[in-house]
């Protein structure tokens, strides 16, 4: 709070209209700015995330309004957040967030959160560094992380709730090991959680067919898959109901990749300023 008071971002037109900062993401509906402010105890890295006229389904009003989450999407994803850090599931830290009516079912948000430096996105290391699963050190680091990623999802989906995102992109590394070895990981991108229970089983077809996808060999073999089941599951895939289960996820991961073809197809044939723009 003292540095946004430095900065003069103490309300919603102050936060939603300021200038300034790098641009890191945008599409039509919402935008991601990395803004550096000046604090008491030194400079400060936020990412501020502005949603633009957000429509909000009237289903989606009613189960915010019975829950008591908020409406519109930036305080949505503040709300999930909270609650994620409440379970003890690692994520960003949220700073603050905000929402203005512009009409029926109609809002402006936005979100403040914290850096997650030195944290680095799995899909960043798939794509960029993937020599740290490479040789004996890196085949340890590996089963780490499939282990770290099978387990956090049990735990989030124990208490209640689902990230529909929890793939390779939304996922992050930390930069250290713990003293047994294994690896510290957070959770980004809150905007999509479901907590319908009675769709609980579909929740772990969902996400581990969303971390095969994302997890793609040949950096990451079927083996790898296996053991990520397993670190979920708490057991090694065997039997003729695992095997089923291991058949519907490989069939829900392939209508994903069909899914995002087409979607590729058709940002292709959008006009640029309708496309998602990533500076970076």
């Amino acid at each position: 709070l003292p540095a946004l008071k430095l900065s003069g971002l103490t309300d919603f037109d102050s936060v939603f209209d300021s200038q300034g900062g790098t641009l890191v993401k945008r599409i039509k509906a919402r935008s991601v700015t990395r803004v550096q402010i000046d604090g008491p105890d030194g400079p400060r890295i936020l990412y501020l995330k502005r949603h633009v006229g957000a429509r909000v389904a009237p289903a989606e009003a009613l189960a915010a309004w019975i829950s008591g989450n908020g409406i519109s999407p930036g305080m949505a994803e503040f709300d999930n957040i909270c609650f994620f850090r409440k379970h003890g599931l690692a994520t960003v830290t949220p700073v603050a967030a905000g929402q203005r009516r512009i009409g029926p079912l109609r809002y402006e948000s936005f979100l403040i959160t914290e850096s997650v430096a030195p944290f680095t996105s799995l899909e960043a290391i798939i794509r960029h560094d993937p020599d740290r699963f490479e040789g004996r050190r890196g085949r340890a680091f590996k089963q780490s992380v499939l282990r770290a990623i099978g387990e956090m999802a049990a735990r989030m989906h124990a208490a209640g709730f689902n990230n529909r995102d929890f793939n390779a992109t939304h996922i992050l590394i930390g930069p250290e090991t713990d003293d047994d070895g294994g690896v510290f990981l957070a959770l980004f991108d809150l905007q999509r959680v479901d907590r319908k229970q009675w769709m609980r089983f579909r929740w772990m077809i969902k996400t581990m067919a969303e971390l095969i996808y994302s997890m793609p060999p040949p950096l990451f073999d079927d083996k790898d898959h296996q053991r990520l089941f397993a670190a979920y599951t708490g057991r090694p895939l065997r039997g003729i109901r695992d095997r089923f289960i291991w058949g519907w996820i490989h069939k829900k991961a392939a209508r994903i990749a069909r899914h995002t073809e087409n979607i590729k197809r058709r940002r292709e044939k959008l006009s640029p300023e309708d496309r998602e723009i990533r500076p970076y």
